[in-house]
């Protein structure tokens, strides 16, 4: 068994799935038309992820995850537990069709791309891949050893040259990633991990721990799903035995310890890594009062947001159907925001070294305000919104057919034009990693500011080229390399 990391997905594959889907849905009594609607998405949805290049592209994967985590999920469990999918929403039917005229919205923005595609991006045709190896390791090097600094809570004074640094966060996963793809392809598929990236993967787990922080709990084995589909892993049963694990821990011990300990954190203030460390062995050693403090947070969240008929723990988070549709509902009953966030999203593509007072773009505390989900003296707390749902808050339906649809064209030909495919080159999957976190929970100033991202890839390929293979040959020089299978990632 191989984890699939589709290129496309077939149709009948997906028309199949789709009707099973509205069969089940129509049965547990959800109306005919708001079924008819889910289908419709899933497979307008299918046909702009294959048209936009699969997984192996960036407006592909921002179509994949949108479409599973902000409404194909939610549907899913829905369906799981027995529940009408209809159920629990503000507005229900329109919140269903502004999502079906969002995947038409993205439908057209893919085939306009895929016309005007270039042969390959900027980042690979400027600096081409030369070893994988010496990235995997310097990317670790300087990844880790960043990572740790900024863990230390340095006091560095405004305008620091060192701030600017900040952003090689993203180096651990992505170190994460390609060392797994080294990995089975220098072992011509036999094992996806070794002793270093065990340690990392460790490491990277800690560090979500006391970080609190969601996206960084699914981080580490993402990367690995991530790594081993696109390098076309053999899943072996101790694979599988151990995949399923770590979901059953995330699921039952990730879920409470993160929603628990992101709340007294924030509670504290301010905290150094030794106060966190103090909180999370706490959390630990306290574990089962934690998770009745996290039952009880989240039936006082399901006063205001629900869509299962009972708190399901990270399932709640697995979907945006029920926080779009109540937004969507509140443009209807207050009248539209207005365009503001767009303009702003997409001043903010201009690098700050260029424009140093630019605005930065912050809308969804302002749009949770309007929904009542923070309080008046509350302006910091981020709420998330799906893209679509936030176009038609920000413009009804003119701005999710033509603003949407608009933007879109524009975003996806800057991926094609300046990243490319994952295939010529990996620094890509930095944005492909990114998706999985702003595709269904970003808005449309997320998606504008993944441009911004896209030069992040350029200076992280050339990077590759140059920087991680010398860093990597100075602290751990290659004694005989090993002969390498051809992969996706061809270089060495």
């Amino acid at each position: 068994m191989r984890i699939p990391y589709p290129e496309r997905i077939p149709y009948t594959g997906a028309f199949i799935f789709a009707a099973v889907l509205l069969f089940v849905q129509v049965v547990e009594h959800t109306p005919l038309e708001f079924a008819v609607y889910a289908f419709s998405f899933i497979m307008v949805m299918t046909a702009a992820f294959n048209i936009s290049g699969g997984l192996y592209r960036p407006a592909g994967a921002y179509i994949f995850f949108n479409a599973i985590l902000t409404i194909i999920f939610g549907l899913v469990i829905k369906a799981l537990l027995g529940e009408a999918a209809n159920t629990n929403l503000a507005s229900p039917m329109k919140a269903i069709q502004v999502y079906f005229l969002g995947s038409v919205s993205f439908l057209v923005a893919s085939f306009v791309e895929s016309r005007y595609r270039p042969r390959q991006g900027f980042a690979a045709k400027a600096f081409p891949l030369l070893t994988l190896r010496g990235v995997y390791l310097g990317a670790l090097i300087i990844g880790v050893s960043s990572s740790l600094f900024w863990l230390s809570d340095p006091k560095l004074a405004p305008g620091s040259v060192l701030l600017a640094l900040h952003n090689t966060d993203e180096l651990v996963p992505f170190a994460m990633i390609l060392g797994v793809i080294y990995t089975v392809r220098s072992s011509n598929g036999r094992r996806s991990m070794t002793p270093l990236l065990f340690l990392l993967y460790a490491y990277m787990q800690l560090e979500s721990m006391v970080s609190f922080s969601k996206q960084f709990l699914f981080t580490p084995t993402f990367c690995w799903l991530l790594a081993a589909g696109l390098a076309r892993y053999k899943l072996k049963p101790l694979n599988i035995v151990v995949l399923a694990s770590i979901v059953f821990s995330l699921y039952y011990f990730g879920g409470p310890y993160i929603g628990v300990g992101k709340v007294l954190a924030n509670d504290a203030g301010p905290s150094d890594l030794r106060s966190r460390i103090a909180l999370s062995i706490n959390l630990i050693e306290n574990f089962s009062q934690v998770r009745d403090e996290y039952k009880e947070e989240v039936a006082v969240e399901y006063i205001k947001i629900n869509y299962y008929n009972q708190g399901e723990g990270l399932l709640d988070r697995l979907q945006m159907f029920s926080i779009d549709a109540l937004l969507i509902d509140t443009a209807d009953r207050n009248g539209y925001f207005g365009f503001e966030p767009v303009k702003e999203g997409w001043e903010n593509v201009i690098p700050h070294i260029i424009w140093k007072d630019k605005p930065v773009p912050y809308f969804g505390n302002a749009f949770a305000h309007q929904l009542g989900l923070v309080g008046d003296d509350d302006h910091s707390t981020g709420v998330s919104f799906g893209v679509t749902a936030d176009s038609y808050f920000e413009g009804g339906f003119y701005g999710v057919i033509v603003i949407q649809t608009l933007c879109f064209i524009a975003i996806f030909s800057l991926f094609s034009l300046l990243v490319g495919d994952v295939r010529e080159h990996p620094a890509v999957i930095l944005l492909v990693l990114l998706m999985a976190h702003i595709a269904p929970e970003g808005m449309l100033v997320g998606a504008t500011g993944l441009v911004l991202v896209c030069f992040v890839v350029i200076a992280f390929a050339f990077f590759c080229r140059y920087i991680f293979p010398l860093v990597a040959d100075t602290f751990i020089p290659e004694s005989s390399p090993p002969p390498l299978a051809p992969s996706v990632l061809a270089a060495d």
